[in-house]
């Protein structure tokens, strides 16, 4: 699968799923150290996460290739935010693919489809507003069908 103006990019690859605190977190760290790492972009910095091999990976779009010092600066940071075993990739190609087999996904929708099961579960149903007492929520519905604005509650 090719992946056109994805030129430079970091991927963490790891044995859990990472919260999206942790990834806001990393991309947090990762611009304060290093200067115009990552490409600005309507939604925020892109982040591809794909599985592969029972691994869970994270492809951060960056906007620049980055030089040896700053690669070793990327690593000390991972390595000082977590100890579990990881493994890290930085890549600079004129085109980002997949490598054969792995199967990308958006992590966003992941995540809010696990929600939205958990939700169903605990007897939460769809309606058109929101109720704790009756138990309805207008996001309770595909993530790729809410509007932008519930996408962002």
């Amino acid at each position: 699968m090719k992946k056109n103006n994805f030129k430079y990019h970091l991927r963490v690859g790891l044995d859990e799923e990472l919260s999206t605190h942790d990834i806001k977190g990393i991309i947090t760290v990762l611009e304060k150290s290093i200067a115009n790492i990552f490409e600005a972009s309507e939604e925020g910095t892109a982040v591809i996460y794909h599985t592969f091999n029972d691994k869970n990976l994270y492809d951060f779009r960056m906007n620049r290739s980055v030089t040896e010092a700053e690669a070793e600066v990327i690593l000390t940071l991972i390595n000082e935010w977590t100890d579990d075993d990881y493994t890290m990739e930085i890549t600079t190609s004129e085109q980002y693919d997949l490598p054969e087999g792995e199967i990308e996904s958006d992590i966003t929708s992941i995540k809010h489809n696990r929600w939205l099961s958990e939700q169903v579960s605990n007897g939460w149903r769809y309606g058109l507003e929101f109720s704790e007492e009756q138990q309805t929520d207008p996001r309770l519905r595909p993530y790729h069908e809410l509007s932008e604005k519930l996408k962002n509650m």
